[in-house]
């Protein structure tokens, strides 16, 4: 009986002995094909080997992550073998890295991503208005015949802004004949983008680069003659503005220009600077008369 027990001990250890061994040369295989490839590569990325197959291409990737009209410099860019079924339409390929030198990000990109076509441009000839005006909006110009009516004419391109619109008329009460005024304040629209104050614009970064632009052919076609017909000016102070441009949804700009069409005593308009970054709706009332000023006791 005891002769058996020692037998079973004895074939387990060499067991152990066995499955010890083959872990010992399952990891030096595997370390030895770390370092072929990594020889072969003459110090190329392993990945790259890794993921190397039919189809897979060498593409350009970020190093690190670039922000929305950040100028691209060459240690921004680095090179990547990307398969087949990853590679990104509009990929830029690894001979093609110095193409990408000085232009412009039109989007955030982070490191790791694959940069493509549409995410870049030249940003030639994107200094008229027309490129300025976003998706669905309209360029509205109002003139400015008192610096109050714009804040002190303070606000800059970029700002956002919300308008009130102010009417003092007159009506006629039916039985006593007596005329009252008619005064009416209200928020015609809310989280207004400045365009431009005088013949100064925002600077954006679209992309209008060959096909994508509007154009057609990257041409600034469409241009708004306000802007082609005038020098841009960089001024420093803007206590001199004639005119407030602001995009508008078209219905909207219907609305501001018919106060801005008005007699000066009869319609006026406000132009409300909003702190930087507060998006929220004005809630609460929005439409004031005379009778709110003047509330009846």
């Amino acid at each position: 009986m005891n002769r058996s027990i020692a037998a079973a001990t004895s074939t387990s250890s060499r067991n152990k002995g066995v499955l010890l061994l083959a872990c010992a040369f399952g990891l030096l295989s595997a370390m030895l094909v770390f370092a072929f490839l990594s020889s072969r590569g003459g110090g190329e990325d392993v990945n790259s080997k890794i993921f190397a197959g039919e189809g897979a291409e060498t593409v350009v990737v970020l190093a690190r992550d670039v922000a929305v009209g950040e100028k691209i410099t060459s240690d921004m860019l680095t090179t990547r073998t990307i398969p087949a079924t990853a590679l990104l339409p509009g990929r830029v390929k690894d001979s093609d890295l110095s193409t990408l030198v000085g232009k412009v990000a039109t989007a955030p990109m982070f490191a790791g991503e694959q940069v493509i076509d549409a995410k870049v441009t030249t940003y030639v000839g994107q200094d008229t208005l027309a490129y300025k005006v976003p998706q669905g909006m309209r360029a509205i110009s109002l003139q400015v015949p008192h610096e109050a009516w714009i804040a002190a004419g303070l606000p800059q391109p970029g700002d956002r802004v919300d308008i009130l619109g102010i009417t003092t008329l007159s009506k006629v009460d039916p039985l006593t004949g007596e005329e009252k005024p008619n005064v009416v304040a209200g928020y015609i629209a809310q989280d207004v983008e400045v365009l431009a104050v005088a013949q100064t614009v925002v600077k954006t970064v679209p992309k209008v680069d060959g096909a994508n632009g509007p154009g057609g052919d990257g041409s600034s076609a469409g241009a708004s003659s306000i802007a082609s017909g005038a020098k841009k000016q960089e001024a420093a102070t803007y206590e001199k503005a004639v005119s407030i441009t602001l995009a508008l949804p078209p219905d909207l700009a219907a609305k501001v220009a018919l106060i801005d069409a008005m007699r000066d005593d009869v319609g006026q308009y406000r132009i409300l600077p909003r702190q930087k970054g507060d998006t929220d709706p004005i809630t609460g009332k929005q439409v004031w008369t005379y009778d709110d000023l003047f509330p009846v006791r």
